[in-house]
């Protein structure tokens, strides 16, 4: 394992501390990643300077969580020989046999233990039983769904109403280039049981006739705040989730609403953050520059600018008509201004 890793305990502790548990704690790495780097970009082809191709973010998270468990289990290993050396626990047992005697007592014996006869034996032990713990199972069945309950709202994360709302029949979120509808459905709801009509400027998502109840049932019907790009929209149907509509901005604003006449978020609490993801190669390709700058400042090492100068000034040291020309590289000897 790198010893390197534990230089960046402090801010891994804070935010856990913060957070509380395991699972937010995993939930902020991946936002970040999400938010602030290209991890989950799908390069479009070879000459892609951004992501990864398809399965190799995925597989890099799996590869990974085996090598961080083979560890585990390797210092765990080392850890139990050490108190096994010391005395502080017994020695592994070869094998352990469990016998039912008569007063209903379970013990284990080494199946290696010496006996007197094998008559006797035979003789003195009772009818052995291969014996259960009873497992006591858990009611697992599955909360119910807002339609199940009778209350057709979706109990929604922070992520599902991120700079948006939770209304009565979905809820929304945003970024700068599109906006996220999720909408709650019955179980059984397939997608051909689904209309969703998506257009320039309105949006009407409605269960056919029989699915729910005998007429069609409209869940949401009404015009759009701004126009969006509707060929770049979509649609889908995630089990245990409900419909998941993704609606292009034609334009990169925010929001105060969804539908015309709805209620309006306020606008002091619209995070403007711009992700990184949102932003073109371009962008992205700066974002990159700038922060490499900062820490290599922070590490007292060159920045872009200068090793860019540095490998040209280096060039041209033993370059023809140079006065340095044969003699060793030494920017010591000369007034590099950055």
């Amino acid at each position: 394992m790198d010893p390197s890793v534990e230089m960046y305990d402090s801010a891994l502790l804070g935010i856990l501390q913060h957070v509380g548990e395991i699972k937010p704690f995993i939930e902020v790495v991946f936002s970040f990643l999400l938010r602030r780097t290209d991890f989950f970009r799908i390069m479009k082809d070879k000459e892609s300077k951004m992501g990864f191709p398809p399965g190799v973010a995925k597989q890099l998270v799996m590869d990974t969580v085996t090598r961080y468990e083979q560890i585990a289990k390797s210092l765990m290993e080392r850890s139990y020989e050490t108190k096994m050396a010391t005395g502080e626990v017994p020695p592994r047992a070869v094998e352990t046999v469990e016998v039912e005697t008569e007063d209903n007592n379970t013990k284990s014996t080494p199946s290696n233990a010496k006996t007197t006869s094998s008559d006797s034996t035979t003789q003195d032990l009772p009818e052995q039983k291969t014996t259960q713990p009873e497992v006591k199972q858990e009611n697992t069945k599955p909360k119910s769904t807002p339609y199940e309950s009778g209350l057709p709202k979706v109990t929604s994360q922070k992520s599902d109403c991120y700079n948006g709302a939770v209304r009565d029949n979905y809820s929304w979120s945003q970024t700068f280039t599109d906006v996220d509808i999720t909408v709650p459905v019955p179980k059984q709801v397939k997608a051909k049981d689904v209309q969703i009509d998506i257009g320039r400027k309105h949006l009407k998502v409605s269960l056919k006739p029989g699915v729910v109840q005998k007429e069609a049932e409209v869940l949401i019907d009404g015009d759009l705040t701004y126009d969006i790009r509707r060929e770049e929209s979509m649609w889908s149907l995630v089990p245990g989730v409900g419909l998941q509509i993704n609606l292009e901005k034609n334009l990169e604003k925010m929001w105060l609403s969804v539908i015309e006449g709805e209620e309006e978020i306020q606008r002091d609490n619209i995070d403007p953050t711009r992700h990184l993801h949102e932003m073109d190669e371009d962008a992205q390709a700066g974002w990159r520059q700038a922060m490499f700058d900062f820490e290599q400042k922070k590490a007292g090492k060159p920045t872009s600018k200068e090793l860019e100068t540095h490998n040209v000034l280096e060039k041209a040291w033993d370059a023809e008509g140079s006065p340095f020309k044969g003699t060793p590289f030494d920017p010591a000897k000369l007034n590099i201004s950055t």
